[in-house]
């Protein structure tokens, strides 16, 4: 796969391995419920587009008073100007396919995957129900993609709340709709369910991924149950996306799962590359403590298994990137811009990575394109 993009140097397919969709705007499309379903379909309120369209809906997986605590949609209101407006211009990409290829042709991504915004609605939601969202998503997403060259790659979304429902659900996606990888939650946390994904009832669903060769993408929210003890948006995002992957990738590792199902690929997003020393060298140390009796899912040390079988996304201006392609390894880090949200890195994510002068040219190569083709295995 080549760009058509004109760089410096030989041509390169770009990956953005982390954008995301504004179905908020478009809830009636995104979550069209029908059959057994049909009475919980999102209900138009207004004529308004964008952020400004209202709906009638009971899709709601976390508490009014959490909702209230995560409030930040004043700073893409087109209304407030926030930063000028430019965060509130983006979010068209968010729904309009063709606008959101010219800002990625102008960023210089050639390849972009995308994820909901409001990951915990089929995610989170118990039962059949759960399915039928994941189902409605997933239709409506290939929708917007399937006439853009495969510039544009919607990621399969799951009902974690209902494993029951998953492994089919992945089986469509990959099979009928041509998805290349599957959207991971960190843990499920309901009035009724209560599950870390180490749990048996996933095992199908892994047996599945290997069978597919299927990577799993484990982007979290920044909800949860600890994170929303918290009353303010700022320490529930600076808190949930490192505290949730955590939870993913200790269930994934100390619980076993890289043990029994060995062709896993999992990526962890929106965290920082350097994330993942931490935790490498901390499930490390209590390793050579509790390997006599006291880790009876494992066999080897925790970061061989993080060093097989993950992969992390960077921030274009990470300060010490470059330690960690020391400390864990420069063929596990991926690009990703966020876009549209307003802590992307956009405009300039690309730019910024290949302005940098503490990594070398090669390795820039890889985060930008040879390491999503080894994730993806295309």
């Amino acid at each position: 796969m080549k760009s058509a993009s004109t760089r410096e140097g030989p041509l390169m397919t770009v990956f953005d391995m982390d954008s995301h969709l504004r179905e908020s705007y478009v809830m009636d499309q995104a979550f069209a419920l029908d059959g057994e379903f049909a009475q919980l379909r999102p209900v138009r309120l207004n004529a308004e587009t964008g952020f400004k369209a209202k709906f009638k809906h009971e899709l709601r997986p976390f508490p009014k008073r959490v909702n209230e605590s995560f409030l930040h949609d004043f700073v893409y209101d087109p209304d407030v100007n926030w930063e000028g407006g430019e965060v509130a211009r983006r979010q068209q990409g968010g729904i309009d396919m063709d606008f959101r290829m010219r800002d990625n042709e102008r960023e210089g991504v050639d390849v972009q995957f995308m994820f909901p915004t409001l990951i915990m609605i089929p995610c989170m939601t118990e039962g059949p129900l759960g399915a039928a969202l994941a189902h409605a998503y997933n239709t409506w997403t290939h929708g917007l993609a399937k006439n853009s060259g495969g510039k544009l790659r919607p990621v399969a979304v799951l009902p974690w709340a209902y494993p029951e429902g998953m492994v089919a659900e992945l089986e469509r996606c990959v099979n009928e709709l041509g998805f290349q990888a599957a959207h991971a939650m960190p843990y499920v946390s309901t009035e009724k369910t209560k599950l870390t994904i180490d749990n048996e009832a996933y095992y199908p669903f892994y047996a599945a991924l290997e069978r597919l060769n299927i990577p799993l993408m484990l982007h979290p929210n920044s909800q949860g149950d600890l994170i929303n003890l918290y009353d303010n948006f700022y320490a529930m995002h600076v808190l949930g996306r490192p505290f949730n992957c955590t939870a993913g990738l200790v269930a994934l590792t100390i619980g076993g799962i890289f043990e029994r199902f060995p062709g896993l690929r999992v990526a962890f997003f929106e965290c920082s590359a350097e994330w993942i020393l931490y935790w490498m060298h901390r499930m490390d140390d209590d390793y050579r403590k509790m390997r006599n009796g006291l880790a009876p899912k494992i066999t080897r040390m925790p970061s061989e298994y993080v060093k097989k079988h993950c992969w992390v996304t960077c921030e274009a201006d990470e300060r010490d990137l470059a330690g960690t392609i020391r400390g864990f390894s420069g063929n596990r880090i991926l690009l990703a811009s966020d876009y549209p949200h307003f802590d992307s890195e956009y405009p300039g994510t690309v730019k910024e990575l290949r302005e940098r002068t503490d990594i070398t040219p090669a390795q820039k190569e890889k985060i930008l394109t040879h390491n999503a083709l080894e994730f993806l295995q295309i």
